[in-house]
C-alpha cells in the first residue's frame, strides 16, 4: 500500500514537471510577424483645425499559422516613443484599435497606451503588451487612432513596434 502511494505520488510529480516544461517550451516557440507599418503616427488635436492622423498596420499571416493570432506591441528597454501627453508630464494617451478586415469590419477590438516612461520619451524596461487575440486570417489589418488629445509616434522595426504572434 505504501509502495503504491509512493509510486502514484512520484508519477503525479513527474507529470506536473513534464507539463511545466512543455508549457514554457511552447512560449519560447511563438512565431512573430512584423507589420508593414514603417512608424506609428497618430494625432488628435482639434484646436489645430481638427487635425486627426491615424495609422493602419497590416500583417500577412502564413497559411500554416495555428492557434490564436495575438496583436502585440513590443519594445526593448530605452526605446524611443514620443507621446505629447507624457512630454507635458501626463500619462500616455489612449489609442483605439479597430479591426479593418475581420469578421466584423470597423469594430473596436482594443485600446492601448504605449509605454512612454515618465517623464522622458523612452521606455524604461522592455515591455510586451497584448492588445487582443483573434482567429488567424491570411491578411490582418488594424486601424490605430488617438482616443484622447495628443499624439504618439514611434518607429516600427524588426525588434520594436507592432507584431502578430502565433503558433505559441
Amino acid at each position: 500500500m505504501q509502495l503504491t502511494t509512493l509510486f502514484m505520488t512520484l508519477s503525479a510529480a513527474a507529470g506536473l514537471a513534464l507539463a511545466a516544461s512543455t508549457s514554457s517550451t511552447n512560449l519560447d516557440t511563438c512565431q512573430r510577424i512584423q507589420s508593414d507599418l514603417q512608424g506609428m503616427n497618430v494625432t488628435y488635436l482639434p484646436d489645430m483645425i481638427h487635425l486627426r492622423r491615424s495609422s493602419n498596420a497590416s500583417f500577412n499571416v502564413p497559411a500554416n499559422a495555428r492557434g490564436p493570432c495575438s496583436l502585440i506591441a513590443a519594445f526593448p528597454a530605452d526605446y524611443s516613443i514620443r507621446d505629447s501627453s507624457v512630454e507635458q508630464g501626463g500619462n500616455p494617451i489612449a489609442v483605439n484599435v479597430t479591426d479593418v478586415d475581420g469578421p466584423t469590419p470597423d469594430s473596436l477590438v482594443g485600446t492601448v497606451r504605449f509605454p512612454s516612461a515618465l517623464p522622458g520619451p523612452t521606455t524604461k524596461e522592455a515591455v510586451k503588451i497584448t492588445i487582443n487575440s483573434f482567429a488567424c486570417r491570411e491578411k490582418m489589418t488594424y486601424h490605430f487612432e488617438a482616443a484622447e488629445l495628443g499624439s504618439v509616434q514611434f518607429k516600427n522595426t524588426a525588434d520594436a513596434g507592432l507584431f502578430i504572434e502565433y503558433s505559441c
